[in-house]
Formats: C-alpha cells, structure tokens, sequence
C-alpha cells in the first residue's frame, strides 16, 4: 500500500517529515482527523516533542468523509494512513491492523491519543505484537468517554486493555481515580496538566483583529465546544430563559458545530430566544470573540482537563461561570478563587450566577484578575516537555 499526506490522500505522494532526531521513535495513533479538543491536544503534542529531538509519526487510522470540522497536522510532522482510501472500518479493518503493526515495529514506543476508540485497541495490540511499550493519554473522565463513545459489545475489551498498558498519562489530577478504579496499578499512572500555548492564544485574538465587543448594550455570554450532550448547552439555555424572564438585558453565542445543533436551535426558539442566542457554528476567530466577551460560560456534565476552552477564556482575562463538574474546572479555578463554580445539571443555580453578574459584575471581575496568570500554570511547553520524559522512561526500561 502506498502511504499518503492526510492533506491529499489518493494522491500517492509521500507525508512531509521533520528533519530527525536523536530522539526516541515515537508512534502517535488517532482514529481519524476529525476536530476535537482531544485531537488538538495530540497533535500540538507531537510537534513539542519533534522540537525537542523526538523522531515523531502520526498514525491516522481512517480516512473518513467529513461529517464536520477536519484537522489537519502540522506539514512538518510525519504523518501516515492506516487506510488510505474512504472505505467501511470492516473492510479496512485488516489494512489497518497490518499497516500499525509495521509502523509499531519500527517505533520504540507507542502513544493512544484517545482513551476511547479503534485507535487504542488496535494500537495496545500492535505493540504487543512488536514488543513495545504502550501509552495511552487519558483526555476524559474514563468510564463517562467509554459509555459515550464505545459500543458496549466492546467496553470489557477496553477495560481489559486500560489494564495492562505500560503508561497512563492523565491530563488532570481529577481523571486518575477513574484509571486507578479500572485496574490499572498506581504506579504506572501519571499526571501532566495539559494545557494551550497561552501567548500563541493572547496573539490570536489580535491576529483576529481584537477583541470582539459586544455592540447591542447587552451583557454578552460566550460559550463554545462541540455541540452535544456533554457540554450541557440545553442547561445554559434553560438558565439563560430565566434570567431573560427575570428581566436582565443579556444574550448568548454558542460556538461550536455538532450532532446536537439543529435541536438545541429548536429549544432556542422555543424559549423565546430567538433574537438574543447565536450559533456561528464553526468560526475561524474563536480567540476574537473569547477576548470580546462579557463572561465566559462552561457548562458542561463533564470535562477532562476542564476543557482548553476554559483555558483559553483565563488567558483572555475573561470572568468565568462554570459548572463544577468533573473533572477539571473546581482544578483549574483554584475551588472558586477565579471564577463562579456551579452545580451540574442545576438550571436555578447558573441562572442565578448569571444574573449576578449582570446585576454586579465587580465580584467576578475581581477573581478574573488572576486568570492570566492561572493560565501560565498550563501552559503547553511544560507538560509536552513532562510527557515526553516519561516516555523517554519507558524507552530506557
């Protein structure tokens, strides 16, 4: 089979690749490219620990028709086709078993991007077959991602393979319960605070033309990530319904496309929110509009991280509402001391945290004057350099 750029990929011609290192040999496996919080992370990832000497290539399992935002990797990074052609998985199924199995022998370790998903189920076994040590990043609370995103025929083979691999890396302290409950021993779970590149963020909002404020008067939420059920947007929506009725001049952009859009535009109107909710779907100047914001809103049921988004919005300066959920946000905003923490599912509770802010917003503004700075703790080049040495650990061993 003849390997091709994700970027082209019938076209036959060969993935570019960074000049190589003295580094380890580093395979990264993803299921697909499309965009995701999960993905991003990987992929930003990979191009750390290039520039630091690893010899990084970046597995993508499928390539799938685009049913939403694709990404696409770094030119500079070394990226490979499990199966090349837009085909059924079945079909593709054992092209792809033979092609990871190849690339693993070649690597000295193995990385899942997911926690969840053919990605780390046919990566564990390629290792194992290669004999190379495997590990997977735990980006979501574990058995939350499971339920959400795995056929239950295969969630006792996923537990199985969580516990035996070489190396959990978790992205938040919150997330290690979850390994440690699955089965996997203590000590081969760790902990790096996965996060964003905080000046590359603070740019963009200017390379976007600055901030976006709001023009109609209204104080002016702003909420984004995929449009589905994880992200609670149908709470946000309920909660900001109230403090409409209450009689606070405010309005709402959900950013973000998903397979929830069309109901959760439904529930909108049906709200009476017509003229004061937007949904720009996919936008292009997210960091514009997070900077531009009155407040930023996070209401998700659960989060890995506490989602970069809200990252984003602390290294914009922003004021921040959140639900308290797992894991992350309680984490990130220091248990409250840099922004609101609200019950998950709680309607009454995050109205009521919006309509203070409306009512008074000092309060807030005062815990936001610690979110840059809050920011910084996360920023990317540190955790990429921690996760990096705990593969150079299992290399060695």
């Amino acid at each position: 089979m003849t390997e091709t750029s994700p970027t082209s990929p019938t076209s036959g011609a060969a993935p570019a690749s960074g000049t190589p290192g003295p580094g380890p040999r580093v395979l990264l496996i993803e299921g697909a490219l499309r965009d995701n919080g999960g993905l991003r992370v990987s992929l930003d990832l990979a191009r750390r620990w290039q520039a630091m000497g690893a010899r990084v290539r970046f597995l993508v399992l499928e390539n799938v028709e685009p049913d939403g935002p694709m990404l696409q990797p770094d030119p500079a990074l070394d990226t490979r086709w499990g199966s090349a052609q837009v085909r059924r998985f079945r079909s593709a199924f054992p092209r792809i078993v033979a092609t990871t199995v190849r690339h693993a022998r070649r690597a000295d370790v193995v990385v899942s991007g997911s926690e969840v998903g053919y990605g780390l189920l046919i990566g564990w076994a390629a290792a194992k077959i290669a004999g190379k040590p495997f590990v997977v990043l735990v980006q979501s609370s574990l058995p939350r991602a499971v339920a959400a995103w795995t056929p239950a025929r295969l969630r006792p083979l996923l537990t199985s393979v969580h516990q035996r691999v070489d190396a959990a890396i978790c992205v938040s302290p919150g997330l290690v319960d979850d390994v440690v409950e699955v089965g996997l021993p203590a000590e081969r779970i760790h902990v790096a605070d996965i996060g964003i590149d905080v000046a590359a963020t603070r740019q963009a909002a200017l390379d976007q033309g600055g901030p976006r404020r709001p023009t109609s008067g209204r104080t002016r939420f702003v909420a984004a990530g995929r449009l589905a059920q994880q992200k609670g947007f149908d709470v946000l929506l309920e909660a900001v319904a109230r403090v409409v009725a209450a009689g606070d001049d405010v309005e709402l952009e959900i950013v973000g496309a998903g397979e929830l859009d069309a109901d959760l535009k439904a529930q909108a109107e049906l709200l009476g929110l017509g003229d004061r909710v937007e949904f720009p779907g996919h936008v292009g100047d997210l960091q514009a509009r997070l900077a531009g914001a009155d407040a930023f809103v996070l209401s998700s049921r659960y989060e890995g991280n506490g989602s970069l988004v809200l990252l984003e919005a602390l290294a914009h300066g922003r004021p921040v509402i959140a639900t308290d959920c797992p894991t992350g946000p309680r984490y990130v905003l220091r248990d409250g001391e840099l922004g609101d923490l609200v019950p998950t599912e709680d309607v009454t509770a995050l109205a009521d945290a919006l309509s203070a802010f409306v009512r008074d917003p000092e309060p807030l503004l005062r815990k936001a004057s610690g979110a840059v700075n809050r920011a910084w703790d996360f920023d990317q080049d540190a955790a990429a350099l921690e996760v990096a040495t705990i593969l150079a650990g299992l290399v060695r061993r």
